[in-house]
């Protein structure tokens, strides 16, 4: 039985080298120079299953290895899915409470046993993470069980088909702007980023063609928003599928749409913020009515910019690489829509009947079309950075949303007696 499985899994495999010619070297948190081994050890502590941590070596790094010799390998490396020694129910305790003091308030006990695991190093049963949330905050937990609404079934035939992006202003009024990128295949998200603007066409444009040097391709089609900020991506895109011969090649693997009708990605903005953008929400509300934020105050904003910027994008950061390697869980009531980790149905469709429409791109032509029509995003202003360098010298910003916090009040104090 288990030489069928993995007969099959070869033929998996060779199905995906047949496709791709050239190897990619753009697996996710990877470098290159790791031995058999070390690669064994990262995919696992990715959670990925036996069978994918198979197919991965195989298609990305060229390794022949069994399930069976996976396993023994795994063995000797100490590594097991079900460990017999479990971290302490006290320090379990304490890291849960103070990640419930920033974003973590937000998340349900899956996502945070996927923290405890993968940022802390905790070893936890899933089901005492869950009564101990319980535990801690109830209402939370009653809150996350409330119904949803109903959303239209929305289904693409695999990974690159099409690319989503819009802007998240909800954290705008407070001097932060968001724009994100997901596929709408794997659900992966592919770009999520927090700037002084998101309407700047060169950042958004930025954001795009990194994305495009990144991972050495560019999708079938992009959907956007009727907005000004996507006016240099409008024309990108179709300058990259100038040359494909399918149906939406050229001036038609662009679309614009209503930012309702974008469905997938407005949808994801829902769940990032229960993934903990709904604690800065709050966070930034909190400051705002302490009296220590003035909206209207320009140099105020960007002091908050300074000190914040860097913690907000580190937890958007953090919230995208979890939400790559979770896993979606079936759909009882819509079967045809695929089910399991983002990066692996992005990097592997083949695993769930899905094919890959990427278009290589030339890196020599991305590389031009940044210095032409990117621009690098700014946390504040170049004016305002010049003056805390001369009012603090070699200050260093956290990334810790309390120790910006305290950064904050220092300087907005400093700032009061120039100012006043």
């Amino acid at each position: 039985m288990a030489y069928i499985i993995f007969n099959t899994l070869l033929l998996c495999a060779c199905l995906v080298s047949c496709v791709e010619t050239i190897v990619p070297s753009n697996i996710p948190h990877f470098e290159n120079g790791l031995t058999r081994n070390e690669l064994i050890k990262i995919y696992f502590l990715e959670g990925l299953k036996y069978s994918e941590i198979v197919l991965f070596l195989f298609c990305y790094h060229k390794i022949k290895i069994s399930v069976r010799q996976l396993k023994r390998v795994l063995q000797g490396l100490n590594l097991r899915r079900r460990p017999t020694q479990y971290s302490p129910v006290h320090v379990i305790i304490n890291i849960i409470k103070e990640e419930m003091r920033v974003s973590g308030e937000c998340i349900g006990y899956r996502s945070m046993w996927k923290r405890l695991m993968k940022d802390h190093g905790v070893v936890v049963k899933r089901n005492e993470v869950m009564q101990i949330m319980r535990h801690l905050n109830p209402n939370a937990t009653e809150q996350r069980k409330a119904h949803k609404l109903k959303r239209r079934i929305y289904s693409v035939r695999g990974p690159n088909y099409v690319w989503h992006i819009d802007g998240y202003d909800k954290l705008k009024p407070f001097g932060f702007c968001i724009h994100g990128c997901i596929d709408g295949y794997s659900r992966r998200i592919m770009w999520l980023e927090v700037a002084c603007s998101n309407n700047d066409p060169a950042v958004i444009a930025k954001y795009y063609l990194d994305c495009l040097k990144h991972f050495q391709l560019a999708p079938r089609i992009l959907r956007a928003d009727n907005g000004t900020e996507n006016s240099r991506v409008s024309f990108l895109q179709p300058l990259f599928r100038y040359h494909s011969t399918d149906s939406m090649a050229g001036i038609k693997s662009f679309m614009y749409g209503k930012s309702t009708a974008n469905q997938k990605i407005e949808q994801w903005w829902g769940t990032m913020r229960k993934l903990g953008i709904h604690w800065w929400i709050n966070f930034f509300k909190d400051i705002w009515d302490s009296g220590l934020f003035d909206i209207q105050n320009m140099v105020i904003k960007e002091c908050v910019r300074f000190c914040f910027m860097d913690a907000l994008q580190t937890d958007l950061d953090r919230i995208a690489q979890h939400w790559n390697s979770h896993d979606i869980r079936r759909q009882k009531r819509y079967v045809e829509l695929p089910s399991g980790k983002p990066d692996v149905m992005y990097f592997v469709p083949e695993i769930t009947n899905g094919y890959d429409f990427k278009t290589y791109v030339n890196p020599d032509d991305v590389n031009m079309c940044i210095q032409l029509y990117g621009k690098e995003k700014e946390t504040c202003s170049a004016k305002f950075k010049e003056i805390i360098n001369i009012i603090k010298p070699g200050v260093r910003v956290p990334v810790h949303p309390y120790e910006a916090l305290l950064l904050f009040i220092e300087l907005n104090d400093i700032l009061e007696t120039y100012l006043s």
